[in-house]
């Protein structure tokens, strides 16, 4: 009988230890649960910010694809203005005709604000005579040959260049010299 009640004492100690590893089991499970939850939580949050940012940004590039010109609309706008002026004033003159003097000068007038409006912006001309050929700059249409002048210069623009900020978006058309 006493070994049956050492037997029975032993089992009890090893179903007492089972029972506080089980707890101790069952509440580390519970608070990694926890865990696992409110890292779930934070990364749908995180998904949700991000599902958001994307339609904010994309917005924001939708916006600025429509409203990039305004700015510029609106100085030619200006110049637009001007020209119907001009047209207007034309047309309602007493005379029969005007002054070619006079309607150069408003055309001149129109030219330098429609540039001004452009420079505003970042526009500005290729200046090309004289300068030696450079094909980043410059389209060669044609060549010529010449011992007055340094080989490989721009002689004749055919047709002005811009440079938008830093960027080149159209070469002048130029004559080149060449030496033989």
């Amino acid at each position: 009988m006493e070994e049956e009640t050492g037997i029975i004492d032993n089992n009890e100690d090893i179903i007492t230890e089972l029972q506080n590893k089980l707890s101790e089991l069952e509440k580390q499970l519970s608070e990694s649960e926890s865990k696992l939850k409110d890292t779930y939580d934070r990364f749908l949050r995180s998904e949700a910010d991000f599902q958001n940012l994307r339609k904010r940004t994309e917005k924001e590039k939708e916006d600025t694809r429509k409203y990039a010109l305004q700015e510029v609309i609106i100085g030619i706008l200006n110049v637009l203005d001007h020209i119907e002026r001009g047209i207007k004033a034309y047309k309602e003159s007493e005379k029969e005709t005007l002054p070619k003097e006079e309607v150069l000068k408003g055309i001149e007038l129109i030219y330098k604000d429609l540039k001004d409006v452009l420079s505003s912006h970042g526009l500005c001309e290729i200046e090309c005579l004289g300068k030696e050929f450079d094909p980043f700059y410059h389209e060669a249409l044609a060549t010529v040959c010449s011992e007055e002048s340094e080989h490989n210069r721009v002689v004749e623009e055919f047709q002005k260049g811009y440079i938008l900020n830093d960027r080149v978006i159209r070469p002048s058309r130029v004559k080149v010299t060449k030496n033989e």
